[in-house]
């Protein structure tokens, strides 16, 4: 089953129409890694038998050291590439009414709340990469990775279930996880852009040995 990618949190956006100009360190960084990725074919768009397609697949940064992100916005997975005007800047996240507010000149994506849990397991934490790949959520949930419970994306109890993952754990040195409850969603993240990507490939390795076995 694919989800619909619709936004599930309550969110007070501000719309700028000049984009999220101030944060293009961030939007080139990752639209750097989120190029090879589309490449890929781990983010993209599912065709729901309409003329709109569902997208799949964000990337987030930090925004120095604050509690803000730069994240990839709503329904862009078909993109190959992005401007700033694609990209939304979360500003804050209240966990307690489940409300996200952002700004930018698109909406940020419905992955957004799980980006912002993340962001608070580990301070040290600076980038969130969610992609979709079968083979990978398969082989995943079949080697003990670590995995969210059977629940869908963007809700209360994904931002639970991610909680209780790491409530013992270090974070960084855990730094992949498959959502269970959420068709073929993997996510990864890292210190820096960088480094999540890197554990994203460790883990498409794994995939690669387990199958010349």
């Amino acid at each position: 089953m694919i989800d619909d990618g619709v936004i599930k949190y309550s969110l007070q956006f501000i719309e700028n129409r000049q984009g999220i100009a101030k944060q293009a360190v961030q939007c080139s960084e990752i639209e750097a890694v989120r190029e090879r990725l589309f490449s890929l074919g781990l983010i993209g768009a599912y065709e729901n038998g309409t003329n709109a397609a569902i997208g799949y697949g964000n990337i987030s940064v930090r925004v120095n050291n604050s509690e803000s992100f730069v994240i990839t916005g709503t329904q862009t997975g078909e993109l190959p590439a992005l401007t700033t005007q694609h990209y939304a800047l979360v500003q804050e996240v209240n966990f307690n009414t489940f409300t996200v507010t952002a700004s930018g000149a698109i909406k940020p994506s419905a992955e957004a709340i799980t980006h912002a849990c993340i962001y608070q397991l580990e301070s040290e934490v600076n980038a969130v990469i969610h992609v979709h790949s079968e083979a990978l959520w398969d082989f995943m949930l079949k080697n003990d990775y670590l995995s969210t419970n059977d629940t869908p994306y963007g809700t209360l109890e994904m931002v639970e279930d991610i909680k209780g993952i790491y409530n013992d754990i270090d974070a960084l040195s855990n730094s992949a996880f498959v959502m269970k409850g959420h068709f073929e969603g993997v996510v990864v993240f890292g210190a820096n852009i960088k480094q999540a990507e890197n554990q994203l490939y460790s883990v498409i390795n794994d995939l690669l040995k387990n199958k010349s076995l």
